[in-house]
């Protein structure tokens, strides 16, 4: 089965295609930020986030990586895994705060129309 060459922004439901292309976004988390802003734009998506924790008492901690990327038809969210050992990623996990994303500013300008 031949795979398309880029993301499908309007699909719906699971696809085999789908899934390697998901799978691509996901394994594109544990690249470097401009590695991951310059593929997304090659794949159509014109905002790209970066997520870091920023948590420091008792001690800091920074082990969640993830990006966000979005177009007008899709948002894809990526995190790096979690190691089960490691206590800081899971407390780094858990303390991680939500951030806005690029549908809030489109629903303001839907409301304002």
């Amino acid at each position: 089965m031949p795979l398309p060459t880029s993301i499908d922004h309007r699909a719906r439901g699971y696809s085999l295609q789908q899934a390697y292309w998901l799978a691509k976004a996901s394994d594109l988390a544990y690249k470097d930020e401009a590695t991951i802003e310059e593929q997304a734009r090659s794949w159509g998506f014109d905002t790209v986030r970066h997520h870091h924790t920023r948590f420091t008492p008792p001690f800091p901690l920074e082990d969640t990586q993830a990006y966000t990327m979005a177009s007008d038809s899709m948002i894809v969210t990526a995190f790096r895994g979690t190691e089960p050992a490691e206590i800081r990623d899971w407390l780094s996990d858990a303390s991680t705060p939500p951030w806005p994303g690029p549908a809030k500013t489109d629903r303001r300008r839907r409301q304002a129309s």
